[in-house]
């Protein structure tokens, strides 16, 4: 049976079938962005994994289901052969010179400045952008590059992108006949741009396979093959150690004098980084450590690696290094027969100014129920089960914040994550009231502590940074349970914070880091008179792991919050998970007693941490002052560890087309790979490993994380009494059904302000197009224009 999918009057449905007809790879847009989206649940949200539509067209079925999407504009994904060069510059100087070395193009697009020109070219033409002072002059857009292209809507001005005046269209010139770029195209652009002051990259060498750069590949492929060179750095007192490498570090002096035969094995070598922890915990790629062990220059480093890996140079074109020496040496030859000429839509862009608009994150939906028990697997999903069962008013998601945070104490400071990280989170339990949010912090609890372990839990309020340091100095390893979360945010980090309670912010800003390196706190004044100076400074803390469990309604939560606050890291350093479906108590309410079986399974868990031999510093993990032997959870196979940094180029594609959502969404892969580390260590903890599953199910709680903190903070956090205002006429006139009275809504609950703000509010809103201009006069009503709303 053929799915039936009914078409809709989109600007992806227009043209997608004639695209792909003609040989171009396109894919939905998401609607008020430039970013590959997809339409689910009636939500739409950012596509991950866009790029393999660069190595096939869509098919059919594909087609007629995105055609059905309501809004969606148009990407076009760019194979081994399609190329776009984006002008991005308005000086006339700049422009002349770039139009002396790129061939013209019939086919020319334009959003709301500069244009765009269609080419095909070279595989051996990949993707480069050229700046000159900062600013974006040139963007060369080739295969992994997605493009938008008209009828989409310009997610800044509102308006289509477009064909220029006299251009043909992708529509008319399928892509053989495109004009064909130089296969030196970029040689030309840095000789035309060099006499502005124009300086290209430095290269490091050819890249070989998928890495970003040469030295990048060389060094992941170096630390996932320890035994094809380490052994031959010649490193005094090399032996293994926990699947990798501990060495004497030979290449620099004895801070305390010793000789060689015993000073301490500082130098750390594993698969997840190298690390000389008695050089302040410097860390450095294997090329780094070749060069200082070898005393050789950077390319000595990068060749002496890449032999021992037994990977073979490319050979050179002769021929090419040739002609291109020639052209250099004729620089008036370069011209093309028809330079590209600039469209006349786009002559005058010294005077055009776009106003850069918000836009939601929407990030990409997990595929996951992260709050099935089953889904969780391991010891996680033992705890949440329990948690669930055992709660008068179950949460299925406050089950889950509750094992989380059980297993980030429990695993804290004994294992890392496959890049190195600690395992601290600081989640936040945000759900109105009635929704029994004390239930997970009471059995964490009671759980910590029938497993002898309540060394684990922290204290549940903090009075100063001081008290806190101290608890960190007396245990590095701890969840901190706080019920009422959003009163101490308010006091932490709101406007009316004094320096003190700022203070703890900034310790807890600090300590998030520290998980994989050392934490020295803050340098106290000595104390006169006392027999002992303490130096607080001078006893580090290694690999602090500190999580917080929060709990709070909405209103307190972000109340607590401002614009500053989603700036300074903090919200990026937070998990949030929602509970929106009110739950039904159950008939009768029994003490949090956990059962003697899930306590004996907790305490085998903990004591299937994989081990290195039975030495001394296995118990180190809850010595603060110690190094702990710290265990670094592999990848279970490359494709996992890309699927990772699928999630990682989203983030940071997000933060370049708008700067202002670095503070949501800055650490959201740093989180998934804690979450997806954390399950897989709950799953098998004699030997975990990171799987794809672990990775979507870290993922999926991540992605809802970063749409409830967009939702909570559009709909409750407010900068000011105006704003809080304008918020209450909103929500006020919504809960009227869009359409109230003027005088019924001066006796709205939050609106009772004095008339002359409440009139600038109404003004605002209307200029704002959030509801329709109110008339003055006593019967005159506020209504919401609901497709702005």
């Amino acid at each position: 049976m053929m799915l039936r999918f009914e078409p809709a009057d989109s600007p992806f449905a227009k043209i997608s079938d004639t695209m792909v007809d003609n040989g171009y790879s396109v894919i939905p847009c998401m609607p008020g962005s430039k970013w590959p989206g997809r339409y689910q649940r009636k939500t739409w949200s950012a596509r991950y994994g866009w790029q393999t539509f660069g190595d096939r067209l869509p098919t059919d079925i594909e087609l007629r289901h995105w055609n059905s999407w309501p809004g969606a504009g148009v990407c076009l994904v760019l194979n081994k052969t399609i190329k776009v060069l984006d002008v991005d510059t308005d000086d006339p100087d700049i422009r002349a010179a770039l139009l002396k070395v790129i061939p013209d193009s019939p086919v020319k697009k334009r959003g709301a400045k500069g244009f765009s020109a269609f080419y095909r070219g070279s595989e051996t033409i990949t993707s480069r952008s050229f700046n000159l002072g900062g600013e974006r002059v040139l963007d060369l857009l080739a295969y992994g590059k997605q493009t938008v292209i008209p009828p989409t809507l310009h997610p800044d001005t509102g308006k289509p992108y477009f064909w220029t005046e006299g251009s043909e269209t992708l529509i008319d010139v399928p892509p053989e006949d495109l004009p064909e770029l130089p296969e030196d195209i970029v040689d030309r652009i840095e000789d035309a741009l060099s006499e502005f002051g124009y300086l290209p990259p430095i290269e490091r060498d050819v890249v070989y396979g998928d890495a970003d750069t040469a030295w990048r590949e060389i060094n992941d492929l170096a630390l996932a093959n320890l035994d094809a060179w380490v052994p031959d750095l010649g490193l005094p007192r090399l032996h293994r150690s926990m699947g990798g490498y501990r060495a004497v570090a030979g290449y620099r002096p004895s801070g305390s004098g010793k000789p060689t035969e015993k000073r301490n094995r500082h130098l750390s070598i594993h698969a997840s980084g190298i690390k000389d922890w008695g050089d302040n915990d410097r860390s450095y790629t294997p090329i780094d450590l070749v060069m200082v062990t070898r005393l050789c220059a950077f390319q000595d480093a990068f060749d002496w690696l890449r032999d021992k890996l037994g990977i073979e140079p490319p050979k050179v074109n002769v021929e090419a290094l040739k002609a291109n020496a020639e052209r250099r040496r004729n620089k008036g030859d370069i011209a093309p027969e028809k330079p590209l000429s600039i469209p006349a839509e786009a002559v005058n862009d010294e005077s055009v100014v776009v106003e850069k608009t918000s836009k939601a994150v929407r990030a990409p939906m997990g595929e996951m129920n992260p709050h099935d028990t089953k889904m969780q697997g391991g010891i996680m999903g033992a705890v949440s089960r329990w948690m669930l069962e055992s709660a008068w008013r179950p949460v299925p998601e406050f089950a889950t914040i509750g094992a989380i945070a059980f297993c980030a104490a429990l695993f804290g400071r004994r294992y890392a994550s496959p890049t190195g990280l600690g395992l601290n989170l600081y989640l936040m339990g945000i759900a109105g009231p009635g929704f029994g949010k004390d239930h997970p912090l009471k059995a964490l609890q009671n759980l910590m502590a029938d497993a002898g372990m309540q060394y684990l839990v922290g204290p549940g309020d903090i009075t100063s940074d001081s008290a806190l340091e101290h608890v960190i100095r007396q245990r590095a390893c701890f969840v901190m349970p706080m019920d009422e979360i959003g009163v101490f945010m308010q006091a932490t980090g709101g406007r009316n914070a004094g320096g003190y309670e700022r203070r703890i912010r900034k310790v807890l800003l600090d300590i998030y880091t520290k998980g994989d390196g050392m934490w020295t706190g803050k340098q106290k004044v000595p104390t006169q008179g006392s027999g002992a100076v303490n130096d607080s400074a001078a006893e580090p803390v290694f690999n602090p792991t500190v999580s917080i469990m929060g709990m709070s309604t909405p209103t307190e939560f972000y109340s607590g919050l401002s614009e500053a606050n989603l700036s300074d890291g903090m919200v990026a350093r937070m998990t949030i998970i929602n509970a929106s479906k009110r739950p039904t108590p159950r008939d009768d309410r029994e003490p949090v007693i956990p059962p003697r079986s899930l306590v004996a399974e907790v305490k085998r868990v903990a004591s299937e941490y994989p081990t290195s031999g039975g030495n001394l510093q296995n118990n180190n993990w809850r010595m603060p002052t110690a190094r702990p032997a710290i265990y670094h959870v592999p990848w279970e196979t490359p494709q996992v560890k890309g699927r990772w940094r699928e999630i990682e180029d989203w983030q940071l594609s997000v933060i370049d087309d708008d700067p202002s959502k670095d503070g949501l969404v800055s650490r959201a892969a740093e989180q998934t790979l804690k979450l997806a580390t954390l399950r897989a260590v709950s799953r098998s903890p004699a030997d975990p490993k990171v799987s794809m599953d672990d990775v979507e199910w870290g993922w999926s709680i991540v992605s809802q994380s970063i749409w409830s903190l967009e939702s909570g903070v559009d709909k409750h956090m407010v900068n000011g009494d105006f704003e809080k205002l304008c918020k209450a006429i909103l929500e006020a006139v919504e809960r009227h059904g869009g359409k109230m009275p003027k005088s019924q809504l001066l006796r709205a609950r939050g609106v009772g302000k004095e008339p002359r703000m409440v009139s600038a509010a109404l003004q605002h809103l209307a200029e704002a197009q959030r509801i329709y201009p109110v008339p003055t006069g006593g019967r005159a009503t506020v209504t919401l224009m609901r497709e702005a709303a």
